[in-house]
């Protein structure tokens, strides 16, 4: 009998479905119903390396652990940032290709012996104009001007997905990376800018504009981005996003079409609050980045409350830890009052002062790292994990009140969690007490 098969047994799903009967009669109306099929609740945001100051290091002992104790605690995805690759061009590569190839094969083992799913970093729009391989006709323009990122060490232009040639050039580098690596998908950082498509689209680049552009409706953002969607599922992985444009109502309607598995938001917003409000009606599945650096140090435990009624949950920054290292090269300089490197210079200085404090993560953690993040990380996770199991029911927002016993008062959330056991989340959004009584224990 294979290791792998799963024994069902009469009384776990007795109490499942007696569960699920009590939840059809105590909730009437929900926000949302969702059935959990293949859910990846663990996410962990994995530092390798501090590039562009070295190549990223070989595997050690250090990533073993660390992958062990991942798996021991039930996490299912590691997501590598740009570290791995050579956006830069400084050691022979591009962005499509390892700085550091054998340890990049090494660490993909290593995730997939400890069965957790290895997904890398790519962008759909941001790349470096100072690389041998950049053609100005891929630049998107705003009121004649270039669109680009130039901050740290960054001279990303946003390139356009109304350019055939950067759509062919991007989605055959993608095509290499799944031949080439056993990845189990990809995380995106789109680099795009709504602002580009109030102006038509530049003729002489080539540029086709096939579709809707509004100050709502991206079309070709959004067909670009289902393009590389088909790919990813074409290799049966995951597609995890990082695009704003698709967050904040005040820029956006939701997308017409499924283009990603996991979304992940939160880099630059200190209201945890006013993102719940903007994010929690958005089609699943949400992941938060909170912005350490920015968001208050108390919100550290309301950041679970702030996501979990939603089927929500914060991704885990954790790794190697990030001590400052900044390229000391010819090759490119480091533009002052970065916002995107998370102040290199600041985290250095730092722990020349303090060399014991508690690790740095993540360019969007906190200077010095908090021990409370993780420790709040896994508290919250055990139940979380428990909580959505495959074939889980989650009552999202639950509108009647035929659960409890009496009112229900407005920015009162509850969320159902249904399987073998039945979990009822609360949340109270309101900034006094009230006391809650259900209709059944």
């Amino acid at each position: 009998m294979s290791h792998s098969l799963k024994v069902w047994d009469y009384s776990t799903e007795k109490r499942r479905l007696e569960n699920l009967k009590d939840a059809r009669f105590l909730i009437r109306r929900c926000e949302k119903h969702r059935i959990l099929v293949d859910y990846i609740c663990g996410h962990v945001w994995y530092n390798w390396g501090e590039y562009p100051a070295e190549r990223c290091p070989m595997p050690d002992e250090q990533d073993e652990k660390n992958f062990r104790f991942y798996r021991g605690k039930g996490m299912g995805l590691i997501k590598i940032h740009e570290e791995w690759n050579d956006a830069q061009e400084i050691f022979g590569g591009d962005k499509f290709t390892p700085n550091n190839e054998e340890g990049f094969k090494n660490l993909i083992s290593l995730a997939h012996q400890n069965r957790l799913k290895f997904i890398p970093y790519i962008s759909s729009g941001y790349y470096d104009r100072r690389s041998k391989s950049f053609k100005p006709e891929w630049m998107t323009y705003y009121k004649g001007k270039m669109l680009s990122l130039d901050e740290g060490y960054f001279n990303y232009a946003l390139c356009s997905p109304r350019s055939p040639d950067w759509r062919a050039f991007l989605l055959n580098n993608i095509e290499k990376l799944f031949d080439r690596y056993e990845i189990d998908g990809l995380y995106d950082d789109v680099g795009y800018d709504p602002l580009a498509f109030l102006d038509p689209p530049e003729e002489k680049q080539g540029h086709i504009d096939a579709f809707e552009e509004s100050d709502v409706v991206h079309g070709a953002f959004e067909d670009l981005i289902q393009e590389i969607y088909s790919i990813v599922k074409r290799y049966r992985g995951v597609f995890t996003l990082h695009a704003w444009e698709f967050c904040n109502p005040d820029i956006s309607s939701p997308p017409r079409f499924k283009c990603w598995d996991y979304l992940y938001v939160g880099e630059g917003i200190k209201d945890m609050n006013l993102m719940r409000k903007t994010v929690k009606d958005l089609p699943e599945f949400v992941f938060y980045i909170p912005h350490w650096r920015v968001v208050p140090a108390e919100d550290q435990n309301k950041l679970y409350a702030l996501t979990i009624p939603y089927l929500q949950f914060p991704v885990l920054y954790h790794g190697r830890p990030l001590r400052g290292k900044m390229y000391e090269g010819t090759a490119l300089k480091y533009n002052k009052g970065s916002l995107a490197v998370s102040h290199p210079d600041v985290i250095r200085q730092h722990y020349s002062k303090h060399p014991d404090d508690f690790p740095v993560y993540s360019p969007w953690d906190s200077v010095p790292g908090n021990p409370e993040t993780m420790e709040n990380y896994f508290h919250y996770f055990e139940f979380y994990k428990e909580m959505t199991k495959p074939a889980t029911h989650v009552f999202i927002d639950i509108k009647d009140e035929s659960i409890t016993t009496g009112r229900k008062w407005p920015n009162l959330v509850l969320t159902a969690y249904v399987n073998d056991r039945f979990y009822l989340v609360v949340a109270n959004f309101m900034k006094e007490k009230d006391t809650l009584s259900l209709r059944q224990a």
